[in-house]
């Protein structure tokens, strides 16, 4: 375990460069624009799509990016990264991750010119071993 100490580093960059999304809400996130994805996002997306190849190549281990989510313009999904095992209790943490397209132009959008949104949130995790 603690392998994937670069994916979880770069989950958590991108989640302190969030920021509010708009001035009538508590919804948080990295702005930025689809025609000119940052960096830091495509390497967040390069870390989910390593994992899932991960989850494919070993079925018979714990899934590491699990609850996929469609909607709209969006796509959630959660990525378990597990650190340690403790008295049968797999210990690690969990990053909630949501990718949102939307209208430049959306009244209350705090974040002008930008059309897309990624947010991070991050909580421990522990489930049966």
């Amino acid at each position: 375990m603690g392998v994937f100490k670069e994916e979880a580093h770069t989950f958590e960059t991108v989640a302190k460069m969030q920021s509010q999304i708009f001035n009538d809400a508590a919804d948080y996130g990295f702005p930025y624009k689809t025609k000119n994805v940052p960096e830091s996002v495509s390497e967040l997306i390069k870390s989910v799509k390593t994992l899932k190849e991960l989850d494919a190549q070993f079925p018979e281990e714990k899934e590491l990016v699990r609850n996929r989510t469609t909607w709209g313009d969006g796509v959630s999904l959660d990525v378990i990264i597990f650190w340690e095992q403790d008295e049968g209790m797999d210990c690690g943490t969990k990053y909630s991750i949501a990718f949102n397209k939307m209208k430049a132009n959306h009244p209350s959008n705090l974040h002008k010119g930008c059309d897309a949104f990624i947010s991070v949130n991050i909580q421990s995790h522990n489930e049966k071993s």
